[in-house]
């Protein structure tokens, strides 16, 4: 999987270019089923190719704009290394692949900037969190959904637990899990002959290099904070009972899941026992959060009308002129359209005309550059149902008018 987090989203939002393209696709991990893949993107470039040739582009132009895209079919090792959706964005100069925890709808669009709505449920709080599995062999960070989870291949953090703590605490040629030492005498005059790390007695687990292994933990928390250390997500840890309080308590990720953590050894899980036991665990959480900004709208829009709005016309000026507090809208739904923000006008189109684009992917990426969270849901999630809504920093006065 690759990383994406609010500094990906952001830069790719302020992205300037004449010329935006943006694919959403599902994707197969497992072998039986890669060819679909490869059929897919195959489909979805020549959907591009089209859109293109009916904006007047030349085909050697759209070679060169398509050119990287098409180099995927050809490797083998990105299409193995996928997880939930893939998502892709190309302009005349550069191009960009994202193998994400998400499963996408499938859709090609050609506009002036990116399609990034499917992209926010992975930047929301409310919507993903992260993983943190510990164990002997083994130290991975996992971004994970309500749908899948899939490891964070990009972030350099110490893995080989047993080598650091051998690193520190013993000579190269002594094992960790036993080993004989020279002790004090004892006070009958004999000697201390063997130490055992992990197992034994409680004296001899105290006797665990408890500091090499703090320090250790340090350097993984480093690794971490490095990555996430400006998300909102929990972060929930797996692994081996012992592992976890000595984490824990090095461990300046604020919102670190406390309560619940999974304990035994991660290395014995697939991908769908880890999901399924994580989500055991952030279910809960996530919802909470989602739940308390819902209510919030309601609350407003039934008691001061002013500050909470489901009105189209009124939300896309207050998106564009940085008025939204909060704002929420639909997954796999468009309002394809234009809006001129100097004049306050705004077109809407039953389907894409030449020069449309997405008016709700225009709310959410203002909003979101304005400073705004931005609530990407089903629509059943919705508030009340509604195909748009937004939570007003101060009294929107201004509703765009509709032209032809």
């Amino acid at each position: 999987m690759d990383l994406f987090n609010r500094e990906e989203l952001q830069r790719l939002a302020q992205l300037d270019a004449d010329l935006c393209i943006s694919i959403y696709m599902p994707t197969h991990r497992f072998r039986s089923d890669w060819s679909q893949n490869t059929t897919r993107f195959k489909n979805l470039l020549r959907d591009v190719r089209d859109q293109l040739r009916e904006q007047d582009y030349r085909e050697s132009e759209i070679d060169d704009i398509l050119g990287e895209a098409r180099q995927l079919l050809d490797r083998p090792g990105f299409w193995r290394g996928l997880s939930e959706g893939l998502a892709v964005f190309l302009t005349a100069e550069t191009s960009e692949f994202y193998r994400l925890p998400l499963p996408f709808d499938e859709i090609a669009i050609v506009e002036d900037r990116l399609h990034l709505k499917p992209l926010f449920p992975l930047i929301a709080a409310n919507n993903r969190y992260y993983l943190l599995a510990l164990s002997q062999n083994d130290v991975r960070l996992y971004q994970g959904t309500p749908q899948a989870i899939s490891e964070v291949e990009a972030a350099e953090i110490p893995t080989d637990i047993v080598t650091a703590v051998q690193q520190y605490e013993e000579p190269p040629e002594q094992g960790l899990q036993s080993h004989t030492q020279a002790a004090a005498s004892s006070p009958d005059g004999g000697k201390a002959s063997q130490r055992h790390h992990g197992h034994g007695s409680s004296e001899d687990q105290s006797r665990e290099p408890k500091d090499q292994l703090k320090r250790f933990f340090r350097r993984i928390n480093d690794s971490v904070t490095d990555y996430i250390g400006r998300e909102e997500a929990p972060l929930v840890l797996a692994g081996v009972s012992e592992y976890l309080p000595l984490y824990k308590s090095v461990n300046e990720y604020p919102h670190l899941v406390e309560d619940d953590i999974i304990a035994g050894n991660p290395e014995r899980l697939d991908l769908k026992e880890l999901h399924r036991e994580a989500w055991t665990v952030v279910e809960s959480v996530l919802q909470t959060g989602q739940q308390k900004q819902l209510d919030r709208f309601e609350d407003l829009h039934h008691e001061t009308a002013e500050l909470a709005s489901d009105d189209f016309h009124e939300i896309i000026p207050a998106c564009a002129y940085g008025r939204v507090d909060t704002l929420f809208v639909p997954q796999g739904q468009y309002r394809w359209g234009r809006f001129d923000p100097d004049t306050n006008t705004v077109q809407v189109h039953e389907s894409q005309q030449p020069g449309d684009g997405d008016l709700l992917n225009y709310a959410a990426l203002k909003s979101y550059l304005n400073g705004a969270p931005v609530h990407v849901l089903t629509p059943e999630e919705m508030p009340g149902g509604r195909s748009v809504a937004a939570i007003f920093r101060y009294e929107a006065d201004v509703t765009a008018t509709e032209t032809e």
